[in-house]
């Protein structure tokens, strides 16, 4: 029986899985839903799964799930909760399933394995120093404890002032129009009839039972607005900047030593204000996760010439 590597990105918002052959070429992609092996291990396998499936089916191959040895890198995968599941995990479908963080397959993925700085500004945050293979880690504590600069943030940031507004803190029309579009409000509306404390109802509802990913959301509407030149989407998009420039500055990541790299679903507007204020280039990663969660996984069995 040939054996598969299959490497997956799981992340906050997606998890996407690609099957590659002996030459490392893609053979099969799959995606399915948010997979965080820390906030909800159950769900996070069976998501994982989906997408596996979906690579094999893909693929136009009768390959035997048996036969798959699966690298994955996994929002939550660095925690001693998640590793510990793993090991207690029952019915493992596939041949070998290696798990580690999804900002560890990242920096294999960013530099071909090379020492590097990684920024992962997706649905959460967060920031590695990959040297001599050691993975140390800044931010990407969760939705609730940081995430600073994240998509998740920014909407959290975006209902805050939304709720100043009608509030009269803040007095950005259009920003809170828009906003208040998104979660069906009428912004204006509400102002002219008075009917604020209907519309903080609706809002308090609304988000009642929302988790990151929802949030996230409303990330590509603010940086709509930022393009546009809204101040106050502006200040957001400053200030996430500005805590991406704090955690490489205080911990001597910006000099030129090391490559940094960035990636995630609102990098590019981030990449060229960071590239500004550091004077040098903030590239783009050079493979994808899944490619470095294959190569964590080829590493694992030995198969590389240097360990990941």
């Amino acid at each position: 029986m040939t054996d598969y590597f299959v490497g997956v990105d799981a992340g906050g918002t997606h998890c996407r899985a690609s099957l590659y052959d002996s030459a490392e070429t893609v053979i099969g992609t799959g995606i399915a839903g948010a997979a965080n092996v820390f906030s909800d291990f159950k769900k996070a396998m069976q998501q994982i799964d989906l997408a596996v499936d979906s690579a094999v089916r893909g693929s136009k191959h009768a390959i035997d799930k048996k036969s798959l040895i699966v690298g994955a890198g996994c929002a939550g995968g660095q925690t001693a909760q998640a590793k510990k599941r793993l090991t207690l995990f029952n019915n493992m479908p596939y041949k070998q399933l290696f798990m580690t963080s999804d900002l560890h397959a990242s920096c294999i993925a960013a530099n071909g394995g090379g020492d590097c700085v990684v920024m992962i500004t997706g649905t959460g945050s967060s920031i590695a120093h990959y040297q001599e293979n050691r993975v140390t880690q800044y931010g990407g504590h969760g939705f609730i404890h940081g995430d600073e600069a994240s998509g998740a943030w920014l909407g959290l940031s975006a209902v805050q002032l939304l709720l100043k507004g009608f509030d009269n803190i803040i007095d950005d029309e259009e920003f809170c129009s828009v906003i208040a579009q998104a979660i069906g409000l009428d912004y204006m509306s509400t102002i002219r009839n008075a009917e604020q404390h209907v519309s903080v109802s609706h809002i308090l509802h609304y988000f009642r039972k929302k988790l990151a990913s929802d949030y996230a959301k409303l990330a590509p509407i603010i940086i709509a607005l930022h393009q546009h030149g809204n101040a106050t989407a502006n200040a957001l998009i400053n200030q996430s900047v500005d805590y991406l420039l704090s955690v490489l500055r205080l911990n001597a990541l910006d000099d030129d030593s090391l490559p940094i790299f960035i990636t995630g679903g609102i990098a590019q507007s981030y990449q060229p204000l960071l590239q500004h204020e550091i004077g040098r280039p903030v590239l783009g990663m050079r493979r994808v996760a899944q490619d470095g969660a294959m190569l964590y996984a080829k590493s694992q069995m030995g198969l590389l010439q240097t360990k990941v």
